[in-house]
């Protein structure tokens, strides 16, 4: 229904101000009030608890003892599990071909995690379902119940069905936990099945399988690295070979030859450098004697006098000979006179030999003079080629420098080839030589005692579940002792001495409102055949004649009834008065003001068009959406169906001019207000209302939601005629 709020039938805004209605100081007036009926204080800590404990200590034991003998049941019926369980250590260090053992201990622990996932993975287990053959096990291939079968088909989608092999391996995922000892490298495998050896046999079968299949990984990983290898040799020879040739090449091209380690140019070089110091010094030596020798000659041949250059066979030997004949011209010259005979043969004999000598001279002179000159030709021709050569060498020395890379390039790529041939030959050892990095520590063996049912923990859960049973049972009635039970109760909470105690009605057909269908409350008072409802229908007839007692008479009279909170009965017991009143011949109209749930317009308003408008301060349009009761007369005016926690200030004040406009066409006005705790929007009716009755539920209305009641309507202490207790299941005397 469109609810418009004023005359031109729309709302701008919403104004909520529920918090403003409520008062935070107890008021001095019901304070003295409830002095009057004092109530026992309520007390939440630990020894009340333990006090409420104690007191119900024979419905905890009795919990106690059930949750036991259920424990003991189901140790009874329950299939004992066995669960063996096998140690591997997993070596996270690197291992080469060539070593016995690694040398480091790696510092990878993620690699146990991954082992872990790689034992419970599917291509590791379902070869452990082959091996094992449990799809021919019952307990591991066991169909689902028709139970679990429908109940897979609800909630899952797609093909439902598996096979006994997808049945056996989802069963050995249950049956099989790996796990990581704290701060180790060892992994537990912990296998468990309805027997102890079929235990022990799938962890064995779980162990053997992985190092199987990390062995069958080692070895196809090593020869998928060899085959990858060889094809990188091939190309790496090939490199090879083509960075040679390109050196090879270069250097004929540029004529950079080598021998003995050394270019041949820079070795020629070195040689005639070596040949011009040598020629230097023969130059040297060769123009040293000459030069000796011609000193000898311009003194005149003097034997004494000739140096060691002109030394030769002959001139040693003419020397001598001069020698002996000058020894001799001595010795003569000492006996005979200048002039004899002798002494000239002797002169003559003398300077014959002397001039031998000097003929000597002249020939070794000349024979020095050729040496120097071949000397001093041989010096200047190696200048020429050492020039030339170094030329040479220059030239080279510049074509190297790309030589030389070339040759780096050889170099490297003979050392790649070298490194890939050293990784063939460590892959080809490893086909060879596959081993796992891994060792069983421990060996799964049959256990002797079942893993689960545990009995010392089920009967521990079974004693926890018991006490905890028990003691919430003992502390349910904790709210209840906080409730209102009674209609003494009610009057000490609320300070009022008129209190109206309401019995339950039993449901005849369902549910419906407050705890029955609203045609089985109006069945229940206007039928006196109706036995069920007799003692309701006094206790109405009983409130209305209280009511009335407290009315005004030639005046309209407008009765509200409030609640705390939902659930107490206010619009049952708001339509069981009105309808009373009616049936008695009264005018009655009575008005739904609970926005929160309106339950009565549902049912009364539900001709009303969802378009319908409803303008709050005219008589004559809320008197058209009043519906009649032909039966009993009563009339119903649906407010509630304009939200009234909209309604602004002055929509309010409109509202109440309204409802009193309204009023005056009626002997009484009854007003379902509804849970002011949870919507106070109601509360905007309060100065239109000549009697207000507050309704709590017995057990279920709190005494502090009764006190807050109270508290919001202090405004209207005056006014507040009496309390109602809904739903008592004891006779009301």
């Amino acid at each position: 229904m469109a609810q418009s709020l004023s005359r031109s039938g729309s709302i701008a805004e919403v104004v909520k101000a529920r918090s403003s209605w409520r008062s935070n100081v107890i008021p001095t007036v019901w304070r003295q009030a409830k002095d009057t009926h004092p109530q026992q204080p309520l007390e939440g800590d630990l020894g009340r608890t333990l006090g409420r404990l104690f007191d119900n200590k024979g419905t905890i034991a009795l919990a106690v003892l059930a949750s036991l003998f259920l424990s003991l049941a189901y140790l009874w019926i329950a299939t004992p599990k066995y669960t063996a369980t096998a140690s591997l250590f997993v070596d996270p260090r690197t291992r080469k071909v060539e070593e016995a053992v690694p040398a480091s201990v790696g510092s990878d622990t993620t690699l146990l995690e991954s082992q872990v996932a790689i034992i419970t993975s599917e291509s590791v287990l379902r070869k452990v379902v082959e091996r094992l053959q449990l799809a021919t096990d019952p307990e591991f291939s066991r169909p689902p119940s028709s139970l679990a079968k429908a109940l897979a088909g609800q909630f899952s989608r797609g093909n439902t069905a598996a096979t006994t092999d997808e049945l056996a391996l989802a069963a050995l995922k249950k049956a099989l936990k790996v796990t990581r000892a704290q701060k180790t490298y060892v992994l537990d495998i912990a296998a468990t099945a309805g027997a102890p050896a079929r235990a022990a046999q799938i962890a064995q079968a779980v162990v053997d399988t992985y190092f199987d299949d990390q062995t069958a990984a080692k070895r196809t990983e090593a020869q998928r690295s060899s085959a990858m290898i060889d094809s990188r040799l091939i190309e790496l020879r090939e490199q090879v070979r083509q960075a040679e040739l390109r050196a090879d090449d270069y250097k004929k091209a540029n004529k950079i030859l080598t021998s003995e380690g050394g270019v041949v140019g820079e070795q020629q070089l070195t040689r005639m450098n070596a040949e011009l110091v040598a020629s230097r010094a023969v130059a040297a030596e060769s123009k040293a004697r000459r030069d000796q020798i011609q000193a000898s000659i311009k003194a005149g041949a003097e034997p004494d006098l000739i140096g060691d250059a002109a030394r030769s066979g002959l001139m040693s030997r003419l020397r001598e000979q001069y020698t002996q004949v000058a020894r001799r011209e001595a010795s003569l010259a000492s006996q005979l006179q200048p002039g004899h005979p002798l002494m000239a043969d002797v002169r003559s004999q003398l300077n014959a030999v002397k001039g031998q000598i000097t003929a000597e001279l002249k020939r070794v002179a000349t024979a020095a003079e050729s040496e120097f000159q071949v000397a001093a030709n041989r010096e200047k021709e190696l200048l020429s080629q050492i020039e030339k050569a170094k030329q040479e060498v220059a030239i080279v020395n510049t074509a190297q420098i790309r030589a030389r890379e070339l040759d780096q390039d050889v170099a490297a790529s003979r050392e790649l080839l070298k490194v890939f041939l050293s990784r063939a030959k460590e892959t080809q050892q490893q086909e060879k030589t596959t081993s796992v990095d891994a060792r069983v520590i421990t060996a799964p063996v049959a256990p002797s005692a079942p893993s689960k049912p545990l009995p010392w923990l089920v009967l521990s859960l079974g004693l926890l579940t018991g006490l905890a049973a028990g003691s919430a049972l003992a502390l349910r009635s904790e709210k209840v002792n906080h409730a209102l039970r009674s209609g003494d109760e009610l009057g000490q909470e609320t300070g009022l001495a008129n209190i109206a105690v309401v019995p339950e009605l039993k449901p005849t057909a369902g549910t419906l409102g407050q705890g029955v269908q609203f045609s089985d409350l109006l069945s229940a008072l206007g039928s006196v055949q109706n036995r069920g409802g007799t003692e309701y229908r006094q206790a109405i007839l009983r409130l209305l004649s209280k009511i009335k007692s407290v009315g005004r008479a030639g005046r309209p009279n407008t009765v509200m009834f409030v609640s705390p909170r939902a659930g107490s009965g206010n619009s049952a017991t708001a339509l069981a008065v009105a309808y009373c009143a009616a049936m008695s011949g009264e005018r009655v109209l009575l008005v739904d003001a609970t926005s929160t749930d309106p339950a009565l317009s549902a049912v009364f308003a539900a001709s009303l068009a969802s378009s319908t408008t409803v303008i709050l301060d005219s008589k004559e349009h809320l008197n058209k959406i009043i519906t009649r009761d032909a039966r009993s007369g009563l009339s119903f005016l649906p407010i509630a169906l304009a939200d009234l926690r909209d309604l602004k200030t002055q929509q309010r004040r409109r509202l109440v001019t309204g409802l009193n406009l309204v009023s005056q066409d009626y002997d009484w006005v009854f007003i379902d207000a509804g849970a002011i705790l949870e919507d106070e929007a109601a509360t905007t009716l309060l100065p239109s209302s000549s009697q207000i009755y507050v309704i709590g539920r017995a057990e279920h209305t709190l005494r502090s939601d009764m006190d807050e009641v109270m508290q919001i309507l202090d405004q209207v202490r005056d006014r507040i005629s009496g309390a109602i207790l809904t739903f008592n299941r004891a006779r009301s005397s």
